[in-house]
């Protein structure tokens, strides 16, 4: 998929560690949770986001990544704890990049064998 420059302001960005990424690359995973703090309060109550940007780790932009249309956070209880619920099911995928860009091999272009686990 093409790079889409959306406006950052629009964008809630969400950071997950691998095997979070996994899950939600592969389908198993189609809801985020966030548990409600002052910081997640402030980043989702009573904010009108456009997209939500999942990142699999921190770094630079060659980090796999997922776009997807918000649909908004809904309130729940979860594990005893009150989190924010947010959507990200599979037809809400606007764009993705779900490996590293540096693990693509140069000769195929495709993702390099060495970077499966």
């Amino acid at each position: 998929m093409g790079n889409l420059n959306k406006d950052s302001s629009n964008t809630l960005y969400l950071i997950v560690i691998k095997e979070v990424w996994d899950r939600i690359v592969s389908g198993e995973k189609r809801i985020e949770y966030r548990e409600r703090t002052d910081y997640w309060d402030k980043r989702i109550n009573g904010r009108e986001y456009q997209y939500i940007r999942i990142t699999n780790g921190y770094g630079n932009l060659t980090r796999p990544y997922r776009l997807y249309q918000y649909t908004g956070a809904t309130r729940v209880m979860k594990d005893g704890v009150q989190c924010f619920a947010i959507n990200i099911s599979e037809n809400l995928v606007i764009e993705s990049r779900d490996y590293m860009e540096s693990s693509i091999c140069h000769y195929s272009h495709l993702p390099s064998t060495s970077s499966y686990a």
